[in-house]
C-alpha cells in the first residue's frame, strides 16, 4: 500500500533560545505579559490572569513555538499576595519548554483563574488537583468536584501555609519545645481568701518541742527499766551467794565430830 504523504512539508525542528521565546510572546501579546525572566536557562513568563489561556494558546499553535505538550501545573502559596499557578508546556517538536506564571485573583479569601482545559485537555486534571490542594477556582472548568485527593466532606486546603495540622495538637512532634500554659490572673473571690502557706513558725516549734519533750520522756524510760533490770539481777546474785555460805558452816560442824571406834 503506498505511503500518502502531506503536500506540506512540516518546517525543520528548531529550538528557540530562552531570550528569544519571551520576546517572542511579548511582541505578540504585550498586553498579556507582565514580565519575562530566563535563570538556570529557564524561561519563566509572568501573565496578566485573565490573558492566561490567550498566552498558553499562543504558545501551542505558533509554529515557531509549537508547544503541544501540558506538561504540569502546580500552586505556590505567595503569603499576603494570595496564589500563583505555574503552568509547564514543552514542544516535542523543537524540544523548548516555558514556564507561564498567574497570580489569581480574589486574594486568599477567593482565589480564582480562568481554565486552560478549553486549550489543553490535560489541564483538567491539574486544575482539579489545584483547586483541591489551595482552593483556586478555575472558571470555565467543566467540574472541579468532586474532590479527588481528600475526602468530599473534608475542610481546608492541606497545601496553604495556613493550613492547621491537627496531628501536631494530638501528638507534638519529637523533640518539639512546647511552652508552658500561661497562669491565667485570679479573680477577685479568689484574691480575697488568703492563700494557704502551711503552718506558722510558732506551730512548727511548738510541734519540734512537743517531739523533744516526747523522746525524753521515752528515754527516761528506757533508763528506769534497766535499773530495775540491774537491780533485780544483783538481788538474784546476794539470795544465791548466802545460801553456799550456809552449807559450808554445816559442814565444818560434821567434821569435828569422834569418828566411831577411835582409840583409847
Amino acid at each position: 500500500m503506498p505511503t500518502v504523504r502531506s503536500s506540506e512539508t512540516p518546517p525543520p525542528a528548531t529550538r528557540l533560545a530562552p531570550e528569544a521565546i519571551g520576546a517572542l510572546l511579548a511582541e505578540r501579546l504585550p498586553e498579556a505579559i507582565v514580565a519575562t525572566t530566563v535563570a538556570h536557562g529557564q524561561l519563566t513568563v509572568d501573565v496578566v490572569p485573565e490573558h492566561l489561556p490567550r498566552v498558553a494558546a499562543l504558545c501551542k499553535r505558533e509554529k515557531a513555538l509549537g508547544m503541544d505538550f501540558f506538561d504540569m501545573m502546580a500552586g505556590v502559596d505567595a503569603d499576603e499576595d494570595g496564589f500563583s499557578v505555574v503552568t509547564r508546556l514543552y514542544s516535542t517538536r523543537h524540544r523548548h519548554e516555558v514556564l507561564l506564571r498567574a497570580l489569581a485573583e480574589g486574594g486568599r479569601e477567593a482565589p480564582r483563574l480562568p481554565t486552560l482545559t478549553g486549550v489543553y485537555r490535560g489541564a483538567n486534571w491539574h486544575e482539579r488537583e489545584a483547586y483541591d490542594m489551595y482552593g483556586i477556582t478555575f472558571e470555565g472548568h467543566p467540574g472541579l468536584e468532586p474532590r479527588i485527593l481528600t475526602v468530599e466532606n473534608f475542610e481546608g486546603w492541606p497545601l496553604r501555609k495556613d493550613f492547621l495540622l491537627t496531628t501536631r495538637e494530638i501528638k507534638p512532634w519529637p523533640g518539639e519545645k512546647v511552652p508552658k500554659p500561661k497562669e491565667e490572673p485570679a479573680t477577685s473571690d479568689e484574691a480575697a481568701q488568703p492563700a494557704d502557706e502551711g503552718p506558722s513558725e510558732e506551730e512548727r516549734a511548738a510541734a519540734k518541742k512537743a517531739k523533744a519533750e516526747r523522746a525524753k520522756q521515752k528515754a527516761a524510760e528506757m533508763r528506769a527499766k534497766k535499773r530495775a533490770q540491774r537491780e533485780a539481777e544483783a538481788g538474784g546474785g546476794a539470795t544465791a551467794s548466802g545460801g553456799a555460805s550456809e552449807s559450808g558452816k554445816a559442814g565444818d560442824g560434821a567434821g569435828d565430830e569422834p569418828e566411831e571406834g577411835g582409840s583409847a
